[in-house]
């Protein structure tokens, strides 16, 4: 039995969800409240499969974050979602997992209910469209991340040795390390960088410090200092 909430402002509209999924096989309507900390109260103490969220309210999006907190294993879906792109995003950003456009059918919403409830995240091929192209335009709009920003801090300081033309040995004398471990760490430079060698990691980050700080490592006496 799958045990389903509901949360709504308007009590016609959750009592009248209610005596229809009540009459469903398989489903058991566990509780309705009006959104606000008396539905948060509740679903925290009951613990349901899937919340039903109408998120025509203001504080909808706020009110599914709260329940991601307090009912981690409570699968949430919109009712009654608009043609705002943005408010898509914000509904999953949410972790709302099932969506539900105003003229949604009883069969539809049990179908959804259903899917929720074993964890999966569904909503109608056009909804599914809209919020891929938000998340693309997002990525577009996005500035990249600077290439260093892809490495760690002994990887860093590695390419900051390179820069000195040092071999993997002095490389190894220098930080204290084996020089298996230096051949590891420049191994995952190249990858990192989708480079092939040394000196094409070196330029690819030469042209990303031009516009900012180079990569510095500290020297051994500073290592030594701050171990001390």
């Amino acid at each position: 039995m799958i045990r389903v909430f509901i949360a709504a402002d308007v009590r016609l509209y959750r009592e009248g969800l209610a005596q229809a999924l009540g009459r469903q096989e398989g489903l058991i309507v566990a509780g309705a409240q009006r959104c606000g900390p008396e539905a948060l109260a509740l679903i925290a103490e009951l613990l349901p499969d899937v919340v039903l969220l109408d998120v025509g309210m203001p504080q909808s999006c706020a009110l599914a974050r709260e329940i991601q907190r307090s009912a981690p294993g409570t699968s949430i879906v919109a009712l009654g979602v608009g043609e705002s792109d943005a408010q898509m995003l914000a509904y999953a950003e949410a972790g709302i997992t099932g969506y539900l456009t105003l003229d949604t059918s009883l069969e539809d919403l049990i179908v959804v209910v259903q899917s929720a409830a074993r964890g999966e995240a569904i909503c109608s091929p056009q909804l599914a469209g809209r919020l891929v192209r938000r998340l693309a335009a997002l990525a577009v709009d996005r500035e990249p991340d600077p290439p260093e920003a892809r490495l760690t801090g002994r990887e860093r300081e590695i390419v900051a040795l390179i820069e000195r033309d040092l071999s993997n040995k002095e490389i190894a004398n220098s930080l204290g390390i084996e020089v298996a471990t230096v051949k590891n760490h420049v191994h995952n430079v190249l990858e990192k960088l989708s480079v092939h060698r040394r000196s094409e990691a070196i330029r690819l980050l030469s042209r990303a410090h031009r516009g900012g700080a180079a990569v510095t490592v500290p020297s051994l006496q500073d290592r030594t200092t701050r171990v001390s």
